[in-house]
C-alpha cells in the first residue's frame, strides 16, 4: 500500500472500540430478551451461573457472591424453586440448612449459549469471501493473544 493508504493502529482502535460498543449491545439485548423470556431477574440468572459455577451451595454463598442479604436470596430462590430451576436439598450436617443446586431445566435457562447464536447469526450474513478472511484475521488475534498470554 502507498502512504496515503496504509491503515494505522489508530484506525483499527477506532474500528475495534465501534465493534466491541456494538457486540456488547447485542449481548445486552439477547441477555435481555433471555431474562424475559424466563421472567427472571438478573439476580436470578446470576444465582443460576454461580450454582453451574460452584455446585450446590448454601444460601449464604450466594449472598457472599451477590452481595445480598440473605432475606434477598431467600425470595429470589423462592422463585427459583418455584420456576422448577433448582431444588433445595437438606444439609446433613446441618438441618436448619438447605443446599441449593440447580435443575436440568435450570441448567437449560443459565446455560444459553449467547456469543454462539449472536456470532452465527452474524456469520450467516457474510459472503465466503468475507469468511475466509475474517477466518484468517481472527486465527492471527487468537494467536497474538495467546502468545501474549504465555509471556506473562
Amino acid at each position: 500500500m502507498n502512504d496515503q493508504h496504509d491503515i494505522t493502529v489508530d484506525m483499527l482502535l477506532d474500528v475495534y472500540s465501534e465493534l466491541s460498543k456494538k457486540m456488547t449491545g447485542q449481548r445486552i439485548r439477547a441477555l435481555t430478551d433471555h431474562l424475559r423470556e424466563h421472567e427472571m431477574s438478573l439476580n436470578q440468572f446470576f444465582i443460576l451461573n454461580i450454582i453451574e459455577r460452584d455446585g450446590a451451595c448454601l444460601s449464604n454463598h450466594l449472598a457472599r457472591e451477590l452481595k445480598l442479604k440473605a432475606a434477598s436470596i431467600t425470595y429470589l430462590v423462592d422463585s427459583l424453586e418455584k420456576k422448577g430451576l433448582v431444588e433445595r436439598l437438606e444439609n446433613p450436617s446441618d438441618l436448619r440448612s438447605h443446599f441449593i443446586t440447580i435443575t436440568e431445566k435450570g441448567h437449560e435457562v443459565s446455560s444459553y449459549p449467547f456469543e454462539q447464536s449472536l456470532a452465527a447469526d452474524f456469520f450467516s450474513t457474510l459472503s465466503q469471501d468475507d469468511i475466509e478472511v475474517l477466518y484468517v484475521m481472527m486465527r492471527i488475534m487468537n494467536r497474538k493473544l495467546h502468545s501474549q498470554s504465555s509471556k506473562e
